[in-house]
């Protein structure tokens, strides 16, 4: 046996290899999948904040009682409006 006639084989046995893996790629790989292209939709934003000290629609979660962040709050009795200043 010459050293050509293993070199055709190989070639030949490389090429076969790349045909099979080619057939079953496709195969697998390019199957047409539907897809739908569609956001979704958002609701607009009201530019009216609802009342929810007299809603009552509100009142099933919103703790009455609880603290609001928004008023300030006094610590103490200092009368200081620059603490800072010296």
């Amino acid at each position: 046996m010459k050293q050509g006639d293993n070199k055709t084989k190989l070639i030949l046995v490389a090429v076969v290899t790349a045909v099979i893996s080619l057939i079953f790629s496709s195969m697998i790989f390019s199957s047409p999948k539907k897809h739908t292209l569609t956001a979704p939709t958002v609701q607009p934003i009201k530019s009216s904040f609802p009342d929810v000290h007299n809603d009552p629609a509100y009142n099933t979660f919103l703790n009455q009682n609880s603290l609001d962040a928004t008023q300030p709050v006094q610590v103490g009795n200092s009368q200081n409006n620059q603490p800072f200043n010296q």
